[in-house]
C-alpha cells in the first residue's frame, strides 16, 4: 500500500516514504464496476480520491434533473478535492465511474487534513491538485463562452487524448455545453 500511495502522490509531487507510510493507514484501494459512484450529492464528504486506472467523471443534476459532465478523471488524476466539492461537508457532486471498471485509492480525507499541517510534502501535493484543478475549472469555462464546438471538441482531444474512443459520447457532449447532435456532427467532419 505504502508504494502504490507514494507512486500515485508523486504524479502531482514528490512526497516522503514517510509521508506514504503516515497515509497508509488511512488509504484503501476500491475497485469499482461502471456506474457505480465513488460519492453523490448530499452525502457527506468523507473522502479523496485518485483514480489508479479506469475512467471517472465528476457531475451536478440541473434544474430539470439531466446530468451535467462538470469533469473527466482518467488514470493517474486526482479527483477535485473535497473542499471544492462540497458546501458544509455535503457534496454538490457525484462521482462515478464510466469505464468497465476502475481502481481508486481511497483516503480519509479528515485525516489527511489532519496529517497536512505536520507535511510540507502532502501539503505541497495538495495545493498542486487545487491549483490545477482550479487551472482547469478556468480554462474550461473560458473555453465555453469563447468557443464555438468545434474549438471545444479540439480542446477536449488535446487535454483528453484518445478519451472520446472510451466512453459514452453523451458525457463528452454534456462537459462541452453542446447537444450529442452537434457533437456527432463535428466528430464526422473531422
Amino acid at each position: 500500500m505504502i508504494e502504490i500511495i507514494q507512486k500515485a502522490l508523486n504524479v502531482y509531487s514528490p512526497v516522503s516514504l514517510q509521508t506514504a507510510e503516515t497515509l497508509a493507514g488511512t488509504a484503501e484501494v476500491r475497485v469499482l464496476n461502471c456506474e457505480d459512484f465513488l460519492e453523490q450529492e448530499q452525502q457527506t464528504i468523507k473522502s479523496e480520491f485518485i483514480v489508479l486506472e479506469g475512467i471517472v467523471r465528476g457531475y451536478i443534476l440541473n434544474t430539470e434533473g439531466e446530468d451535467v459532465t462538470v469533469n473527466f478523471y482518467v488514470t493517474g488524476n486526482a479527483v477535485t478535492p473535497a473542499i471544492m466539492r462540497g458546501i458544509n461537508n455535503k457534496s454538490v457532486y457525484n462521482v462515478q465511474v464510466i469505464s468497465d471498471k476502475a481502481s481508486v485509492l481511497v483516503f480519509n480525507n479528515t485525516r489527511m487534513e489532519e496529517l497536512m499541517p505536520y507535511s510540507a510534502d502532502l501539503q505541497q501535493f495538495g495545493n498542486i491538485v487545487l491549483m490545477m484543478d482550479s487551472m482547469r475549472r478556468m480554462e474550461k469555462e473560458v473555453l465555453l463562452l469563447k468557443e464555438n464546438a468545434k474549438g471545444k471538441l479540439d480542446w477536449f482531444r488535446k487535454i483528453y487524448p484518445g478519451l472520446e474512443n472510451e466512453i459514452q459520447h453523451y458525457y463528452i457532449a454534456s462537459y462541452l455545453g453542446i447537444t450529442p447532435t452537434s457533437l456527432s456532427r463535428i466528430r464526422a467532419n473531422s
